[in-house]
């Protein structure tokens, strides 16, 4: 058993991540744009005022973003999310299309060899649908982490 965690929407994929990193969910409101951060790097959000950058795991992943239209759930909500995560003690935002649900995940497989994303930690084959879970850890390098702390006022 792995745990809880939050299931998320990326397009029509569904990604799990650790309940324990999850500080927060929150709607996606202003976002205000950092001049020379990287493609991932959407801006920053004020929480409780407190800068926190926000990643588009579409860019990360490297993911098309599904349009509206294009998925009947994707079209019933138009407004992404942020997880905020704290990963190495450093506060992030991870933006998703939608926040599913919270659920305890058993019984999962580790990624077939194919696929060598460092940030896939595993996968649970639900009769339904595939979950595909991800190391929060890995999801960003310890140097772009230190990047990432250079944009927030301290």
């Amino acid at each position: 058993m792995i745990g809880q965690v939050v299931i998320f929407a990326l397009g029509n994929e569904e990604y799990a991540i650790p309940i324990e990193v999850v500080r927060e969910i929150t709607l996606l409101g202003e976002i205000r744009s950092i001049p020379q951060a990287p493609a991932y790097v959407q801006g920053l959000i004020n929480i409780r005022s407190q800068a926190i950058p926000v990643v588009d795991l579409h860019v990360r992943f490297g993911i098309a973003a599904v349009e509206q239209g294009e998925s009947d759930e994707a079209s019933l909500n138009t407004e992404s999310f942020a997880l905020i995560t704290e990963v190495n003690q450093t506060l992030v935002g991870f933006s998703v299309d939608r926040v599913l649900e919270v659920r305890t995940l058993e019984d999962v497989d580790p990624p077939p060899p194919l696929v060598t994303a460092p940030f896939i930690g595993g996968l649970v084959n639900l009769p339904d649908r595939i979950i595909i879970l991800l190391d929060p850890k890995r999801i960003l390098e310890d140097t772009e982490l230190q990047g990432l702390s250079k944009f927030v006022p301290q």
